[in-house]
């Protein structure tokens, strides 16, 4: 949402439940995943990192993606980052039942402190990329800002939240400061 905004892309939204999800959803999207787009011709295409990079190609005047190789070269880098190391522990620390067998709470509380770990490993990662830019890649506002911005507002549910990380926090009180992030986050909540 914050890209289509940088974008000036005009979106419907839908809001989506994902405890209850719509069997006609479903065989559109049989992972239930979030976002999908839907095309004007019907079909459905999840994957954010995807519809990220097709709402650049529509407007390459945003100049939210790479100019040359060596900057895509970056920004596949770090989508890739985001996508398969940033997220996925965030995922068992939501739901750590779904990564065990067992259900009583002292197994539990074991896979949701590993995924806490992971976590901080791959935040570290982030906090040096950031270092004092304000931007994740190319000194310059990019489709990652927005990317990250999504995910990393999550560690402030840590304990300790942003205390670590001056310059993830940095990062996001900018992104907050962006009025076309503002509209996002109201839509969002709407």
């Amino acid at each position: 949402m914050i890209v289509a905004e940088w974008l000036d892309i005009k979106l419907t939204l839908q809001r989506v439940d994902l405890k209850n999800l719509d069997p006609y959803f479903l065989s559109n999207n049989p992972l239930g995943s979030v976002p999908v787009l839907q095309m004007n011709n019907g079909d459905y295409k999840n994957q954010v990192d995807a519809i990220l990079q097709y709402f650049c190609a529509l407007n390459p005047e945003g100049k939210l993606v790479g100019k040359d190789i060596f900057d895509w070269l970056e920004i596949d880098r770090w989508i890739a980052f985001l996508t398969g190391d940033f997220h996925p522990p965030f995922g068992v620390w939501f739901n750590p039942g779904r990564y065990t067998t067992e259900e009583d709470e002292e197994s539990i509380a074991a896979v949701k402190a590993a995924a806490t770990n992971r976590i901080h490993k791959v935040a570290a990662v982030l906090e040096k990329q950031i270092g004092t830019t304000n931007n994740i890649v190319l000194g310059r506002r990019t489709l990652l800002d927005a990317y990250a911005f999504a995910m990393v507002r999550w560690m402030d549910l840590l304990e300790g939240g942003f205390d670590p990380y001056p310059n993830m926090k940095r990062f996001m009180d900018r992104m907050k400061e962006d009025q076309q992030v503002q509209n996002a986050l109201i839509k969002e909540s709407a």
